[in-house]
C-alpha cells in the first residue's frame, strides 16, 4: 500500500534536506531510495549486487552493532537460499564477518569488517549520512500507525537506535534533532522529547513536524494550553494533506481526551475526509460517536477492512506515547463498537 507523505519522508543519498513534496513511497521499500548514490561509494568494496549493497548499508548504518539474518531477509523479501548464498560471497571477501558465540543457533548475524567499515567512513559524507538515517528512522515511526508490523517494540528499538546515530552524526540539523525528539515520544519519555523537538523548531522555525512534535509532548506532561497553541501553530505551517491530518489527529486526541464532545467530533469527521486509508481516522469516529450514529457501522466495517482482527486492546500496544489513563478512555469508548 502507497503511503502518502511530505517533503521528510524522501529518500535519497547525498541530498540535501530539501526536497519535493507529497512524495508516495512503498513502506516496505524504504531502502531502494538510498541506492543510487550508493553505487558510487560502495564500489570501492567491488560490490555489484544490489542485495550485496543492501546487506552492507544495513550493517553500516548500525554501527557495527550486528544484524539478524531474518532480518535481511523480512526486507530484501529474497529467497533463503539467494540471501545466504550472499552473506557467504560477502564474508569470503571480507567485508563482513560472523559474529562468534552466539547464542540463538536459529540466527546467523554478521558485522562488518574493520576495513570494509573504515573504507565506508571514509567516503561517505557524514552530514548528508545523517540526514539519509533520520529519513529511514522516521519511516520506521510511521509502520506503527499502520498496525501492521510484528513487533512494535522492536520497531521502537530501531527507530531509537537510528535516530541516535543520526545525531550523533550532525546534531545541529532539524531532521536529525526531530527524529530523535520522535524517539523518545515513542518511547514515552517526553521531557526529552520536548528537549529535541524544540531543538528543531529552533533550528528551523517553519519545522512543521517539530511544532506538531512539541505540542503533542507539552500535551502528555499536562502543559495544555500551550499544547493547543503549538497545535494551531503547526497546522498553519503544513500545506500538505498528511502534515494536515496528523494535526488533526492531535487536535482530535486533545479534544478527546479532555471531553471537549463538539470538538472531538469536528475534528473525528475532519480526519475522514483528508485520509479515509488510515485507521485512527476510524478509530478517532468511533471513539467520539456512539452506536445511535448512522455511519458508526460502516466506519467499523472500514476499520476492519484496514486493520483485520482489531480489537480495542490493540491501541496502547501500537500507540505507546499515549499514557495508561489515555489509553484506557479510548479503548472503553470502542468497546460499545466491538461487543
Amino acid at each position: 500500500m502507497a503511503l502518502e507523505k511530505d517533503n521528510i519522508y524522501e529518500f535519497g543519498f547525498g541530498r540535501t534536506d530539501n526536497v519535493s513534496k507529497n512524495v508516495n513511497l512503498l513502506d516496505e521499500a524504504v531502502f531502494s531510495f538510498i541506492y543510487g548514490g550508493l553505487f558510487k561509494v560502495l564500489k570501492s568494496l567491488e560490490l555489484s549486487s544490489i542485495l550485496d549493497l543492501e546487506i552492507v548499508f544495513r550493517l553500516y548504518i548500525n554501527f557495527f552493532k550486528g544484524l539478524s539474518f531474518y532480518d535481511i531477509q523480512y526486507f530484501t523479501q529474497s529467497p533463503e537460499r539467494t540471501l545466504w548464498r550472499r552473506l557467504k560471497y560477502l564474508e569470503e571477501k571480507n567485508v563482513i564477518k560472523k559474529l562468534k558465540n552466539q547464542k540463538d543457533k536459529r540466527t546467523n548475524r554478521f558485522v562488518l569488517s574493520r576495513d570494509s567499515y573504515k573504507t565506508l567512513s571514509n567516503s561517505i559524507p557524514k552530514e548528508d549520512l545523517a540526514i539519509t538515517i533520520s529519513k529511514i528512522s522516521m519511516s520506521y515511526a510511521d509502520k506503527l500507525w499502520m498496525f501492521n508490523v510484528r513487533d512494535p517494540n522492536k520497531v521502537k528499538k530501531t527507530l531509537l537506535n537510528l535516530a541516535r546515530s543520526a545525531v550523533s552524526l550532525n546534531e545541529n540539523n532539524y531532521l536529525c534533532q526531530f527524529s530523535f525528539a520522535l524517539a523518545y515520544y515513542y518511547g514515552s519519555n517526553f521531557d526529552l522529547a520536548l528537549n529535541h523537538s524544540y531543538n528543531s523548531i529552533k533550528l528551523d522555525k517553519k519545522f512543521a513536524h517539530g511544532r506538531r512534535l512539541f505540542g503533542s509532548a507539552l500535551f502528555q506532561i499536562d502543559e495544555k494550553k500551550r499544547a493547543y497553541s503549538e497545535m494551531e501553530k503547526a497546522l498553519d505551517l503544513y500545506d500538505d494533506i498528511y502534515g494536515q491530518w496528523r494535526t488533526y489527529f492531535e487536535l482530535w486526541r486533545f479534544n478527546f481526551l479532555d471531553e471537549n464532545l463538539k470538538e472531538s467530533q469536528k475534528y473525528s469527521k475532519k480526519l475522514i475526509q483528508l485520509k479515509s486509508d488510515y485507521p485512527q481516522s476510524y478509530i478517532a469516529y468511533l471513539a467520539t460517536f456512539n452506536r445511535k450514529d448512522s455511519l458508526t457501522k460502516t466506519y467499523k466495517k472500514k476499520l476492519e477492512e484496514l486493520v483485520p482482527n482489531i480489537a480495542p486492546g490493540m491501541i496502547k500496544n501500537f500507540h505507546a506515547w499515549l499514557t495508561p489513563n489515555q489509553a484506557k478512555k479510548i479503548e472503553n469508548s470502542l468497546k460499545v463498537h466491538f461487543l
